[in-house]
């Protein structure tokens, strides 16, 4: 009887640690049941708890994710043979065992919790076009031309009076340093018209291993342990405003893809630069003008002939950027964000991040043009 006793003793912390992380997983889908609560939490909550984390990752001029991830990559096999020396050696192998057993199980636990409250919960929210006041609605390809018109109009009036690279390659205004600065403002601008955007000021972090990370096909992320945003600093200087933008969204509490897309475009326009503009600009003529042109080619040329010589370089450098980075390890990188983002209440997965055409569509005719009709 002593020594079940005392075997209860010993399981109870593993299995108050294992229910207390699975509880914790849990939340975030018993909270898509009630969004009103994810919204209070996002809106009220998130941004208390999370500013002394973001305040204290922006104090570091580079990227701590970056070093976390390349540190915990070099070191996991020091830390494998470690653990095996000591277990090997160890006299009294089953508290050793017990012992690690609950410090694997703390770690797990702390690190679900803190995912969950920097991140988890905010997938549970409401849409986010559903908190601006866009009205959904099927658009006919007359307003399809309508949109990719406004838009291509956008690209015209902000990248002819940008600088060019060697190659004839758009260039940040003020480089990249003061670029990377600029997004926090950019989202305060957008959110004076839309307060959902306000949230903590935050520095995006450059990463220094940016040329190798293209590889996975990424070009931003947001380390939610730290509340830090990076940005990934290789890929052509037209795309970076828009990624840039699209993490500040992240650390802010928005947390879908497709939302993420949206308001990182309406801080790009609503930026007081041409360079965030622009970004915005080409990156939602590139969703709008696909559609287009399935539905109504004729119309969608017209509108491309309207496209400036130097926007259709910048887009012609990005492909060939982008294509000495095809091969696995773009695939196994997809296929393990596809499978994180359906684990967390997007089931669209990486498909996701392509449903902000429709939602940049019903913005035009909700808050542009005033006709949510």
């Amino acid at each position: 009887m002593k020594k079940i006793d005392q075997w209860i003793k010993k399981a109870l912390p593993l299995v108050g640690l294992i229910l207390a992380t699975t509880a914790i997983l849990m939340l975030p889908g018993i909270l898509s049941r009630y969004p009103a609560s994810a919204e209070h939490y996002a809106t009220e909550i998130f941004p208390v708890i999370s500013r002394p984390v973001v305040y204290l990752s922006s104090l570091a001029p580079i990227s701590l994710t970056e070093i976390f991830i390349v540190f915990s990559v070099l070191s996991s096999p020091l830390l494998i043979i470690w653990y095996i020396y000591h277990a090997v050696r160890s006299h009294k192998r089953k508290q050793f065992f017990y012992r690690s057993a609950i410090v694997s199980c703390m770690v797990i636990f702390l690190i679900s919790l803190s995912f969950t409250l920097m991140h988890g919960i905010q997938y549970a929210r409401r849409p986010l076009h559903e908190t601006l006041g866009i009205v959904p609605a099927e658009r006919s390809p007359e307003e399809l031309a309508e949109v990719m018109n406004w838009l291509a109009e956008g690209v015209v009036a902000n990248r002819t009076i940008l600088p060019e690279n060697e190659r004839g390659g758009m260039l940040p205004i003020n480089g990249l340093k003061e670029l990377l600065r600029e997004g926090s403002n950019a989202m305060d601008l957008a959110s004076s018209e839309f307060p959902v955007l306000s949230g903590n000021g935050v520095r995006v972090k450059p990463v220094a291993l940016s040329h190798y990370w293209s590889y996975t096909g990424i070009v931003g992320m947001y380390f939610p342990f730290f509340g830090e945003a990076n940005a990934n600093v290789d890929v052509p200087a037209h795309t970076i405003p828009m990624t840039i933008c699209h993490e500040i969204s992240h650390v802010r509490g928005i947390a879908r893809e497709q939302d993420a897309n949206l308001a990182g475009f309406l801080a790009c326009v609503a930026s007081d630069r041409p360079d965030f503009r622009y970004s915005g600009y080409m990156f939602a003529l590139g969703y709008i003008s696909s559609d287009l042109a399935v539905v109504d080619p004729d119309e969608y040329a017209r509108i491309a002939r309207s496209i400036p010589e130097s926007a259709y370089r910048d887009l012609n450098l990005s492909y060939e950027y982008w294509e000495q980075f095809e091969g696995p390890v773009e695939e196994i990188s997809t296929e393990v964000n596809d499978a994180y983002l359906k684990s967390n209440l997007q089931p669209e997965g990486v498909h996701s991040y392509s449903l902000v055409s429709r939602l940049i569509i019903d913005y035009y005719f909700s808050h542009i043009k005033g006709d949510p009709d």
